[in-house]
């Protein structure tokens, strides 16, 4: 077998600085490797054609050089351009994989001075294990500098929002890894023993199961073998105008009773032993492959496909199963930052279900461990649109807020505004809230998203706001309920001195 790296090892590639730099590949049976990096260098000896080592800590630098050689070939990789900075791996769904091209603000960012500190390595989609031996694919897989139009245009959106900020607080090379699949489920994300662990989500795995039991096995391993279609002139329009966020009122309306393409591994259709979406799909085929590079944390952006497999009953659960596999896969309890759903409506059978419970699950699941933190952008939806393109405002604040948890800078209020408690004085109820900054604002018509029910029947109100709280006075009786943004679309209101949006929240207040 010939001397091979795991796919994420290349040139111009980011390795985290400050902690073991794990290095990986295959070889030759009991073959000896050599990784050398600047003046160290560490030997490790292949079990069964597989070998990994460790690098000690390194200190950030812009340039170096990691040769790889085998003892018993005498083969020799070289990398060039290899830099040691800070490495963040993006995970999710096509959000978190938009790329800049599509980008609200994209013609002006792309024009920003090309920077070879900013780096993007996005792993190739791969449904499952030796597709990408007979489905090579050459736009991914490989490290991009920003530097020059079409790589720019390559990167994730959010993650090259984030990196830019990172790039200019930190001072050293940023290295951002994606690493997620559009339409793809949490649980797709997660091994099958932590999905079988946990009983909260065995909807999961019986539907998978049933899915199973009807699927024409002959003809789908059939299917499955063929080469993958070569994407039309047709469907390249249509990926650009729906990327682009272009009014498709009436084809969504319509999906419902197009007929379902025959079981192919290239569409996510349905959940198969082949498929993206199945338990613990991409886990396997794509996660565990990159597995155990070395990083500071994951930044996550998903929810919509368990929205629509009507999955969010247990997304909390979901989320805090995956959360724990993600963190016993690398061995250590990295900082995870969860991006809420943006407001969205949607159409036909693409219509949201029901994310106002999705962004409560989400919160739950981020307030049940341990170094989880959520991002707000109530203020970056679009109503028929699940792809909303103002993602330079999502990727920094997201980046703001790792600026102040993984990295300690509290020179600003990053965190959004988020409900703490309510007090009721007789007609007057007021609402607190921390990370309020300089004082909260209203930016937008406030009563189109904020409900105040009396027993259960919708009444008037006052409502002021100001400083930290929210003053709502009413003819109050009884049990009063609140609700902020507590519906699939909305267009946030209230916001700190940041511009942070405030979380949505449900709150009851007795007498």
């Amino acid at each position: 077998m010939k001397l091979q790296l795991a796919l994420m090892f290349g040139e111009h590639m980011v390795l985290q600085q400050g902690t073991e730099i794990p290095v990986w590949g295959r070889c030759a049976k009991d073959d000896e490797i050599t990784v050398e990096l600047g003046e160290t260098a560490e030997k490790a000896t292949a079990v069964n054609g597989e070998w990994m080592l460790s690098l000690p800590p390194m200190e950030p630098c812009d340039k170096t050089t990691m040769k790889v050689s085998s003892r018993l070939t005498d083969e020799k990789i070289v990398f060039e351009d290899v830099a040691i900075g800070e490495v963040w791996l993006a995970g999710g769904q096509s959000n978190m994989e938009f790329i800049m091209k599509y980008d609200y603000d994209a013609r002006e960012t792309i024009k920003t001075a090309d920077d070879e500190g900013l780096r993007y390595f996005c792993f190739p989609h791969t449904p499952f294990l030796g597709y990408l031996e007979k489905e090579p694919c050459a736009d991914q897989g490989f490290w991009r500098r920003w530097q020059g139009e079409d790589n720019k245009k390559m990167f994730s959106a959010i993650g090259a929002y984030m990196g830019k900020i990172l790039r200019d607080r930190l001072g050293c090379p940023v290295g951002i890894i994606s690493c997620n699949w559009g339409g793809t489920p949490a649980s797709a994300w997660t091994s099958m023993e932590d999905l079988q662990s946990n009983e909260k989500l065995r909807p999961v795995l019986e539907e998978y199961e049933n899915n199973c039991s009807k699927i024409d096995w002959k003809k789908y391993y059939e299917t499955s073998e063929l080469p993958v279609p070569v994407p039309t002139k047709e469907q390249l329009e249509f990926e650009d105008r729906f990327m682009m966020g272009e009014d498709m009122t009436e084809f969504f309306k319509n999906l419902g009773n197009m007929p379902m393409p025959d079981i192919s591994v290239w569409s996510t259709y349905p959940i198969a032993p082949r498929s993206a979406t199945r338990p613990a799909g991409v886990y396997e085929t794509m996660l565990k492959k990159v597995a155990p590079y070395a990083m500071r944390g994951v930044i996550w952006y998903q929810g919509e496909d368990d929205d629509a497999r009507g999955w969010y009953d247990f997304y909390d659960e979901s989320m805090i199963t995956m959360i724990g596999c993600w963190r016993k896969l690398w061995g250590w309890d990295f900082p995870f930052y969860q991006i809420h759903l943006a407001p969205f409506e949607g159409v036909g059978v693409t219509a949201a279900k029901k994310y106002d419970l999705m962004r409560r699950k989400q919160a739950i699941a981020s307030s049940s461990l341990e170094g989880v933190y959520d991002v707000c952008i109530l203020d970056a939806g679009e109503p028929l649109n699940i792809h909303p393109r103002h993602k330079k405002m999502v990727g920094e604040r997201l980046a703001y807020i790792v600026m102040k948890h993984t990295y300690g800078d509290d020179s600003r209020e990053a965190d959004c505004p988020i409900f703490r408690n309510a007090e009721r004085n007789d007609d007057e109820i007021t609402i607190y809230v921390d990370h309020a900054a300089g004082g909260l604002e209203v930016k937008n018509d406030l009563k189109a998203i904020l409900s105040v029910m009396n027993e259960d029947k919708e009444i008037d109100y006052d409502c002021k706001v100001e400083g930290d709280h929210i003053t709502i006075t009413g003819n109050f009786e009884g049990k009063v309920t609140i609700k902020y943004c507590e519906m699939n679309y909305c267009l946030a209101a209230i916001f700190n001195s940041e511009g942070n949006p405030l979380f949505g929240f449900t709150c009851e207040v007795q007498r």
